[in-house]
């Protein structure tokens, strides 16, 4: 399977996945298609996971908007480097097809959802 990604038109990435490690991406875009899901926070509607982490775990916008600023501040603490390079936009850290920022922001983003209140048996 082949993946595109960009980052604000400068950074280009095509990803040849095989199906096993397509996988989680694809859920991903499935859960789009899923219609609305409680948010793990507040329990309000949340309509697509959070990106970062790579179970699927849903906020709502709210709670959505304090987990990118969670994220961000994790990032800002212990990987500068990536500020710059993903320009801000948090979806960078689904589509980056680079396996140690992914562990990385898998890491940072379970804390920062730990950080909102939820639970990582949720």
């Amino acid at each position: 399977m082949q993946f595109s990604s960009n980052v604000d038109g400068r950074e280009s990435l095509n990803a040849h996945l095989c199906e096993e490690c397509a996988k989680p991406l694809l859920a991903r875009q499935e859960a789009l298609c899923q219609g609305p899901q409680p948010c793990e926070v507040c329990g309000e509607n949340a309509f697509s996971p959070v990106p970062g982490v790579r179970r699927l775990a849903y906020v709502c916008c709210g709670c959505r908007n304090r987990y990118r600023q969670i994220f961000f501040e994790l990032c800002a603490d212990q990987r500068p480097d990536l500020i710059e390079r993903s320009e801000g936009d948090i979806l960078f850290f689904d589509m980056c097809f680079d396996p140690e920022i992914e562990d990385w922001a898998d890491i940072a983003g379970n804390r920062a959802m730990k950080l909102l209140g939820v639970h990582e048996d949720q």
